[in-house]
């Protein structure tokens, strides 16, 4: 079967122009607040919008049928960020919440959209809140003095005259029976005349009436009795649904294809191989696609295929070879150190300390498996592409078009829909990659979906990972010298070629919680660090990326030299740490543990802690033994995110992500043997069950009231490392290497 690259030659109106159109019709006779996006004028071909008519915008609408929109740029995995997002412009427009329409972008890729750390298209590190909290209040401010200025034009009344209540502006009069009253569509096309304010002044925390207040999320009874539509809903005309057979082997390309028995499968209707591209850093791997009517014919279509399959060099690559190889490479002349913190001179401390103590920490190969697996639909036609799905890195999509179809960035339509989880999943690359040749082989809409099988092989995985930690204690019991050695692979190479060409070769991505901004604790002399180590497998995207490897390591090592030490493992954090805010949460944790008092027999807590995101957590788990084995019995979370705009999102994303590293600590594990992935589904790659929840409990401290932290990969990273140290101190035996075994622990 033969492969033909295909080649658009199509031209038509740019996509720029048909979104300024459309917009422009939809917001004549309307108000629409937020930043001027000059630059996107110009390019559509008509920078003069018609008299009356307000200029497109990024972020609010209002229209005179008392409709209010909030363009959102971010993806929402199911995590809240669309509720936390029109909360802070609902609560300077002074209208509630949850009667905002959110909507996507017409063009996702204006400027305003990009992510001003990463500078490009994304959703990501629990940076949405934090980052549009200031721009979007004042959106939402600034719509609000613009339908007061625009009521008061009309009243003929001075502003400082006019309020407003959820939705409407209002003049009182000393008769409250005269009050004029007017709703903010109603003054949308009067407002829209009127030249934008500057500097409009936020409310105060104090009169906060929905950001801190929040409970519910939006959207949540639609879910609730499964009339929400996700990205797997999408229907479109003469759909065709795809399946991928990929390579079983990393590298490995088709040699041969029979598609006979797949092609006479009812409702079958094409078998097309897809070619690898390993000349794009995350690009996908060879495979052959089955499109069919449906998904179950074309389930069915695939199991009939018959491939053949070229030889791979990674025919002979064994995960558990990984970390011999790892910490093999530590001692290697030729492995570089990335150093990220540094102070004093740690080594020759070490050539004279008396107290050296050592442990290395090892963490395999992770899935992500999000509740909806991947899937994505795109149609090709008159020389552009769109898409519909969850589209966390709207980048990638621009990328697969230009690469895969040489489509330019504005002929590219995304239609953005929340996804059922992503934990990381929804920023690689591989199916969009392998969704966009299909559409433009086919020339119909396909959508292509990822069975569970499919997603827990498709490869792109948490890095497997191995440190290296020593320290020198002084007479006391302190730290005198502290070095670590993080070994693993580069995070976002996929993402951005290049990078690793900068002066320092940072990756930022992998190392997380030990780099100088993020690093807890302090010692006089300190040696941290990073080295790269590549097996060829790849690597993708993960919830908490490195700080689960980083702060299982570090905080299972704070554990060990405080026991080193005979110090209480709280206060020696305690005493090591920099941050008042760092210690606040951690004693707390601890004060509602019930730490240092009295515990059942065969019982005993354990503690880790972390910051990242501008948040401060802290864990304590506490374990007891039984007959067949350990149990975790509770976990209690203290974390202080500074001002937690939907403080009931906040605690599921906390409660989420507790669960999310109690799998790190008891299950997560990918095991590849002659170069192929041995776990096929749920049976064979556990993941925590309502059945495997301990007792939570969580508490929010609000430590910066004027700004949010993040908190979606927040609570993860600790749970781990807090079971482990529990276990210890229940136990004597360290567990330094996950998951853990908690039956063979009791038997120690």
């Amino acid at each position: 079967m033969r492969i033909d690259e295909h080649t658009s030659t199509a031209t038509h109106g740019a996509a720029r122009r048909r979104f300024m159109k459309q917009g422009s019709a939809l917001l004549a006779a309307g108000l629409a607040i937020g930043f001027r996006l000059p630059e996107a004028l110009a390019k559509s071909g008509d920078p003069h919008p018609r008299d009356g008519e307000f200029e497109p915008n990024a972020w609010v609408r209002v229209l005179p049928d008392d409709t209010i929109k909030l363009v959102v740029h971010k993806h929402d995995s199911g995590t809240g960020t669309r509720t936390a997002l029109a909360a802070l412009v609902a609560e300077e427009l002074d209208v509630d919440p949850f009667r905002i329409d959110v909507i996507t972008p017409e063009n996702p890729f204006y400027a305003d959209y990009i992510h001003p750390l990463w500078k490009v298209f994304s959703t990501g590190g629990s940076t949405s809140v934090a980052l549009e909290y200031d721009r979007l209040r004042h959106a939402g401010a600034t719509a609000r003095a613009m339908l007061i200025a625009a009521a008061a034009k009309q009243w003929k009344v001075s502003p400082s005259a006019c309020t407003t209540d959820d939705g409407f502006v209002i003049c009182k009069a000393s008769d409250k029976a005269n009050d004029m009253r007017a709703s903010y569509g109603s003054l949308a096309v009067v407002a829209a005349s009127l030249p934008a304010p500057k500097d409009v002044p936020l409310k105060d925390p104090s009169q906060f009436k929905y950001i801190g207040k929040l409970r519910k999320k939006r959207d949540a009874a639609q879910k609730v009795c499964g009339a929400f539509a996700y990205s797997i809903d999408v229907r479109l005309p003469d759909m065709l649904v795809a399946v991928v057979a990929r390579a079983p082997m990393i590298d490995a390309r088709v040699r041969n294809v029979d598609a006979k028995a797949a092609l006479a499968v009812s409702g079958v209707r094409q078998v097309l191989p897809i070619p690898a591209r390993p000349d794009v850093l995350g690009g996908n791997q060879a495979g052959v696609a089955v499109l069919a009517d449906d998904y179950w014919s074309a389930h069915k279509g695939r199991a009939a295929l018959r491939i053949e399959w070229e030889d791979s060099l990674f025919e002979s690559f064994d995960s558990r070879d990984v970390v011999a190889h790892q910490a093999a490479w530590l001692d290697d002349p030729a492995a570089r150190v990335v150093t990220t913190v540094t102070n004093g001179d740690a080594e020759a401390v070490f050539k004279r300390g008396p107290r050296v103590i050592q442990a290395s920490y090892s963490m395999p190969y992770k899935a992500a498996n999000p509740l909806e697996p991947i899937n994505v639909t795109a149609w090709a036609k008159d020389g552009g592409i769109a898409y519909w799905g969850g589209l966390q890195v709207p980048s990638t999509a621009q990328e697969a078009a230009q690469v895969i179809g040489r489509i330019p960035a504005n002929r590219v339509v995304l239609h953005e829909l929340v996804s059922g989880g992503s934990f990381g999943a929804r920023e690689s690359k591989y199916w969009l990659f392998e969704v966009t040749w299909l559409a433009l082989q086919t020339g119909k809409p396909v959508k292509l979906i990822n069975s569970r099988e499919d997603e827990m092989r498709a490869l792109f995985y948490h890095s497997a990972s191995h440190h290296r930690a020593k320290a020198v204690l002084d007479a006391h019991g302190d730290l005198r010298a502290l070095q670590l050695r993080a070994v693993m692979a580069a995070s976002p190479e996929q993402w951005e070629p290049g990078y690793f060409d900068r002066p320092d070769r940072m990756d930022y991505s992998t190392t997380e919680a030990i780099s100088k901004y993020e690093f807890a604790y302090g010692a006089p002399h300190a040696d941290i660090g990073w080295v790269r180590h590549e097996t060829g497998v790849p690597t993708g995207w993960y919830r908490a990326v490195s700080y689960i490897p980083n702060v299982f390591a570090v905080e299972s090592f704070m554990d060990e030299a405080a026991h080193a030490g005979h110090r209480d493992p709280v206060e020696f954090r305690v005493a090591h740490m920099k941050d008042a805010r760092h210690v606040a949460v951690l004693r707390e944790a601890a004060m509602r543990a019930g730490w240092g008092k009295p515990l059942p027999r065969n019982t005993a807590l354990g503690v880790a802690t972390n910051r990242a995101y501008g948040s401060y957590i802290a864990v304590i788990a506490r374990v007891a033994r039984r007959d067949d084995g350990i149990v975790i019995e509770k976990l209690t979370c203290v974390a202080d995110c500074g001002l937690a705009v939907s403080p009931g999102g906040v605690e599921e994303q906390l409660y989420g992500g507790l669960m999310w590293g109690l799998g790190h600590a008891l299950a997560d594990c990918i095991d590849i043997r002659h170069g192929q992935v041995q776990q096929t589904n749920f049976d064979s790659y556990r993941v925590m069950r309502m059945s495997d929840m301990p007792g939570i409990d969580i508490h929010i401290m609000q430590g910066d009231p004027a700004k949010p932290g993040g908190v979606g990969e927040l609570s993860s990273p600790s749970v781990a490392p807090a079971i482990g140290n529990a276990v210890f101190r229940l136990t004597g035996r360290r567990l330094r290497e996950t998951p853990f075994d908690l039956r063979q622990a009791v038997r120690s």
